[in-house]
């Protein structure tokens, strides 16, 4: 389809030049940028304009240093007299307490501060609808200190005594839609229903989840047309009236890509299911753009429809792709508690004869473990499942345990939303033995599949959710099988916020292979425990069936833990854990080893940085980890 010289068509092409713009920037620096916390935080704050007037007196030049030292204040205290709410809440947002632990506070900064607190109160209780506060301030010093007496008299809450929310537009046509868009205002939509507190955070965001709900839903030009919040101080109460016009109701139009020129157009093309005639709903771009960005060819992705504005309403659609080099090599030095210090490389080729198939490799080299990988990825179908072919050696020593590991075979492999569904089959021919002159030389071609959901709001700092794996395994044997076995695992955790800033979680892991002669069983397929991620105080894969001087893997296993993370400094909290679990042969000679420990955590900008000194109480020795990454 060919697009008219527009405003959205102006529009595109200055989203082109911001992806590539950003693309050169991204390619030209080492660090990433922190992505946004997704964490939700009260907004009350951004509502009020914050009347800082405090002066940064760092950047004086040297002749001026001495006299600034000479008048600072050295910090202060605030002491609060104010309902508790209203208390946490002018904790959190007034400059006043903000500044305390400034030592090097100007006089007369704090001055105009005690001077302004009063004003700065008002201003801020208006939000959650006191209307007639007053607030009075003394500052008094004694044997502690400088400190400042706030007394604050919130007066009478505004309370909510009407809402009118109205639709105009094509969608009073649609009783459906009409009837589906009451039952969510009513159920989740509205924040301040009839009766409640009036509260400016709740109100813009009421106003906000409504219009979304109509953009996303048929209306692409629907817009708030009016918006009234009237407070009555006589009455103490608050009527409020906001007014939306839906527009007319759009279907998409035909899909262009943007920006496509090294890698074929199938690999775009089997991904959009959007067709042009179908309904126009938001949540098939946003759909169609993860998809997209979840593909190896592109660094960014934008994906938005362009509604007309004159009959038909149709509204094409523009994606927009800035393209990543058909080469890629990765370098990295790291360092595990369970597998010390690790060497990696890894290359990727994006572009297999032209056709977007992908090659990798990958070689991880260790102390206790050596590690190569190749694998050939094929673009997703229009199905949504995308295959791989894989051959991986792994030779490694925990335990007293000796195995050097060859396995080769194919994958398939969807994800949608939080879901990612993997089948495999693949044949595995291992050599294991210890040093006392045991050995096994094992093969089997099980069947796979493996089931994830990632429920958590952000991955690199998770305060809510959950994130499940369940995996099951089926080996025939004669069926280049040594031995016939059914492997069934499962792994999950849990957050849960506690308060505003820390987090508690409970981690869950069991499996059990069903088999009658184990040791005929490739190591993947059994189980072991301990080491981080594990049960901690113990060393990584030290707890199963004790042989000798060696730990080898069983057919049972269960481990849990429960952590508590307390926020003790910015993106900085301190944690405390107990871990129970064991593998065993079976579950008669299961035995659960206990773990104690605390432990830091770092939200960095890659990700979730830990370390843990553990005790385990059984063994009676102490263990340090370092994790980065997820807790799973």
């Amino acid at each position: 389809m060919v697009f008219n010289e527009t405003l959205a068509m102006k529009n595109i092409r200055w989203k082109i030049g911001v992806l590539f713009v950003g693309g050169f920037i991204a390619s030209a620096v080492w660090g990433q940028t922190p992505p946004v916390d997704e964490e939700d935080e009260a907004s009350a704050a951004a509502v009020v304009e914050r009347e800082k007037e405090a002066t940064d007196r760092r950047g004086r030049n040297e002749e001026n240093d001495d006299e600034y030292a000479a008048s600072a204040m050295g910090g202060y205290r605030v002491e609060l007299s104010a309902p508790g709410d209203v208390d946490d809440f002018l904790k959190r947002y007034l400059d006043l307490y903000q500044m305390q632990k400034r030592k090097d506070l100007a006089e007369e900064d704090f001055l105009l501060l005690v001077d302004r607190a009063p004003q700065n109160v008002q201003s801020l209780l208006k939000t959650l609808g006191y209307f007639e506060a007053q607030a009075e301030t003394q500052v008094t010093q004694d044997s502690e200190g400088v400190a400042v007496h706030l007394k604050v008299t919130p007066g009478a809450q505004v309370m909510v005594a009407k809402v009118d929310v109205r639709i105009t537009g094509a969608i009073e046509q649609d009783e459906a839609m009409m009837a589906q868009f009451q039952r969510a205002l009513e159920r989740r939509l509205w924040r301040l229903p009839k009766g409640a507190p009036f509260d400016q955070t709740a109100w813009d965001e009421s106003k906000r989840r409504v219009l979304d709900h109509i953009i996303s839903r048929h209306y692409a030009t629907a817009a708030i047309t009016g918006s009234k919040a009237e407070i009555d101080l006589k009455t103490h109460q608050a009527t409020l009236m906001l007014e939306i016009a839906s527009g007319p109701a759009y279907v998409f139009g035909e899909v262009s890509i943007i920006g496509l020129e090294h890698y074929p157009e199938k690999v775009v093309r089997d991904q959009i299911r959007i067709k042009s005639g179908d309904t126009y709903q938001r949540r098939d771009l946003l759909d169609l753009q993860s998809e997209l960005q979840n593909l190896s060819y592109f660094s960014g992705v934008v994906v938005e429809a362009l509604p007309s504005e004159e009959a038909p309403y149709v509204a094409p659609v523009a994606v927009i792709v800035q393209e990543v080099p058909h080469n890629k090599l990765d370098l990295g030095i790291g360092y595990s508690s369970n597998y010390g210090v690790r060497v990696q490389s890894r290359y990727t080729y994006n572009n297999i004869l032209n056709r977007g198939w992908v090659f990798d490799s990958l070689l991880n080299l260790s102390g206790s473990e050596r590690q190569a990988e190749v694998g050939l990825s094929f673009p997703k179908h229009r199905n949504g499942y995308g295959h791989r072919l894989f051959a991986v050696y792994n030779d490694n020593d925990f335990q007293g345990i000796h195995s050097r590991a060859g396995k080769w075979g194919v994958s398939r492999t969807k994800k949608h939303n939080k879901i990612e569904r993997v089948m495999s089959v693949e044949f595995v021919h291992e050599n294991r033995h210890d040093d006392y002159g045991t050995e096994d030389t094992l093969k089997a071609l099980p069947f796979g599949y493996r089931w994830v959901r990632h429920d958590v709001r952000t991955q690199r700092n998770p305060r809510s959710g959950n994130v499940v794996q369940l995996e099951g395994n089926v080996a025939l044997k004669g069926l280049l099988t040594d031995e016939s076995f059914v492997r069934l695992y499962g792994r999950g955790v849990q957050y849960w916020p506690v308060g505003n800033k820390h987090v508690a979680l409970v981690r869950l892991e069991l499996g059990q292979t069903f088999t009658s002669h184990p040791e005929k069983v490739p190591t993947e397929y059994l189980f072991r425990a301990g080491g981080s991620n594990s049960v901690r105080g113990y060393d990584y894969q030290s707890l199963g069936i004790a042989h000798r001087e060696a730990t080898w893997p069983g057919r049972v296993l269960a481990a849990g833990s429960i952590e508590y993370q307390h926020m003790v400094y910015k993106d900085w909290r301190a944690a405390v854990f107990v871990d129970y679990g064991d593998a065993a042969d079976r579950w008669s000679d299961w035995n659960g080893k206990t773990g104690v420990g605390v432990g830091a955590r770092w939200t960095s900008p890659v990700g979730m940085l830990g370390t843990d000194l553990a005790y385990g109480i059984d063994s009676q020795t102490w263990r340090f980890y370092f994790s980065l990454g997820m807790s799973f």
